[in-house]
């Protein structure tokens, strides 16, 4: 489930058409509302060229990635847990669901009756090994599905080399959430596998035994298949993508690094990768060429589960907005953000910690059971609640079935990005100051005639902020009932405005005529 990218810094002024994001990366510490030390300010200015359209922005931009194994509490994918549907709901209407990650190479289809190899488990597993998948999981979990409106993309065992239980599973998927079904992948960061040699195995022998199961799958039914679903590896998709004629969609992961690197930290995550988007627009490129969604089906700051300190902070809200919209820029069609109870996300690391709540407030006692990058914290039997990165993930959402426009940013070396696009006839632009040392004041060129700037703004009272956050004043709440109880309005002369931007903070800004 984890990928691994070296850890790199960003400086980078991008101006290209589509409006992509210019930054220049300062180390980032505070925000700007509870200020712990002295803020300097910066100016900047943002021209905005609705002439110039760039890429499409899918509706699904924003989805979530869990475990095969989350599906053991059956409650937790059926329409009775309607907390988390309502939040699925809030954060996007149109998402897509993943059902995958490592445990999917250890989970089993509970009908199948041929041989299967010996599982073997860490001592003291919480989880046994092998999981079963169940016929009532997927029920519920189809029953969910319909609740919320979005798609599932749910991967299948091929770590065992099983072609008929995979195809047996995809079948009972299919039937069971019909039109809901995205795509069936087959197995989970493969280029991860070892070989008989204990090295990881090549290309061409990943393919031979993903070959063995789609004919499998497709000799049992007709389900769209997509893949590799690789950790950090490029290659595969960009062969996967060239050489397979009958896929509907090519994947990969990301994680920015690793929680127990020594570089992992707050300045890390805001600095940047801009490697990885260059990555990801060649990825989109070649699958576009043949009319292919591109996904990132797994994401999160920091594998290895996620650092406390970092990945449940408000800095993580920052960098999921930026890194969705950037991804967004990039051509993808979506990215999974990994999610899920710790108990979990622990088995999959072959590791085991049996949560229990925590001591402290309502939060605080979800947070003790919460995957310490997960956006959403809590369970079925406490409730759950929308942590900072779910906010991050908001505003990046409102950008869903538009258009990118043409942006040029000149941050002046604050660590500021940009993004603008149209969407229902109305021109919305975000930015991202996650510089800890400047505020940002920042004139605006919107290239057309208007009344005025409605903005959202997004924020905290600091970067290591865990709990208070908002988005246009408001949070959301544990149903995922929200509405913007703050909108700022920013006059507009000649076609110009000018708006403060704290350190450690987003807005969004929706273009209004009189």
């Amino acid at each position: 489930m984890e990928d691994r990218i070296g850890a790199m810094s960003r400086r980078r002024f991008l101006h290209l058409a589509g409006g992509l994001a210019a930054t220049a990366a300062i180390g980032p510490l505070l925000a700007d509302d509870l200020p712990r030390g002295r803020a300097s300010l910066g100016e900047a200015s943002l021209t905005l060229r609705p002439d110039v359209p760039g890429a499409r922005i899918s509706e699904t931009l924003i989805g979530l990635s869990y475990e095969t194994l989350q599906l053991h509490d059956a409650r937790f994918f059926s329409r009775d847990n309607t907390a988390l549907i309502g939040l699925c709901r809030r954060l996007n209407p149109h998402g897509v669901l993943r059902i995958g990650g490592n445990s999917s190479d250890y989970s089993i289809w509970s009908e199948y009756r041929g041989e299967l190899p010996t599982f073997e488990n860490p001592p003291g597993a919480v989880f046994s090994r092998p999981y079963p998948v169940t016929p009532q999981q997927l029920a519920n979990l189809a029953d969910f599905l319909r609740a919320t409106g979005w798609r599932l993309i749910f991967g299948v065992n091929l770590k065992i080399d099983k072609p008929q239980m995979a195809a047996q599973l995809a079948l009972a998927v299919q039937q069971a959430v019909g039109e809901r079904l995205l795509a069936i992948q087959i197995g989970n960061e493969p280029n991860d596998y070892p070989g008989p040699d204990g090295k990881p195995i090549g290309y061409d022998a990943y393919l031979q035994r993903w070959q063995r199961s789609a004919q499998a799958i497709r000799a049992a039914t007709t389900v769209p298949i997509a893949g590799p679903d690789t950790g950090a590896n490029t290659d595969w998709v960009l062969r996967f993508a060239q050489q397979l004629p009958d896929i509907a969609a090519v994947s990969r992961h990301y994680y920015r690094g690793g929680a127990h690197d020594a570089a992992t930290s707050i300045d890390q995550l805001l600095a940047g990768d801009p490697h990885f988007f260059a990555e990801a627009a060649r990825m989109a490129q070649v699958a576009g060429r043949r009319g292919l969604a591109c996904y990132l089906t797994e994401v999160n700051s920091y594998y290895s589960g996620g650092k406390l300190g970092v990945s449940n902070t408000f800095a993580a809200a920052l960098w999921g907005g930026d890194f969705a919209l950037a991804a967004a820029q990039a051509g993808l069609g979506g990215i999974q953000v990994h999610s899920g109870m710790l108990s979990v996300l622990e088995a999959s690391l072959d590791k085991n910690v049996a949560a229990k709540p925590g001591e402290g407030d309502y939060k605080q006692r979800l947070d003790a059971v919460s995957g310490r990058y997960s956006p959403i914290a809590g369970d079925v039997g406490l409730g759950f609640y929308a942590r900072p990165l779910y906010h991050g993930l908001l505003l990046a959402q409102q950008f869903g079935g538009g258009r990118f426009i043409g942006a040029e940013l000149a941050a002046n070396g604050a660590n500021l990005t940009a993004y603008a696009a149209e969407k229902e006839g109305r021109q919305l632009f975000a930015l991202f100051n996650k510089d800890a040392r400047r505020d940002v004041d920042l004139r605006v060129a919107l290239g057309r005639a208007a009344a005025r700037v409605r903005l959202w703004r997004l924020q905290a009272p600091a970067l290591e902020e865990i709990h208070q956050v908002s988005l246009a004043g408001e949070e959301v709440g544990p149903d995922g009932r929200w509405a913007p109880a703050h909108a700022e309005i920013v006059p507009v002369a000649q076609q110009q405005c000018r708006l403060r931007l704290p350190r450690g903070s987003a807005v969004l800004a929706f273009v209004e005529d009189a």
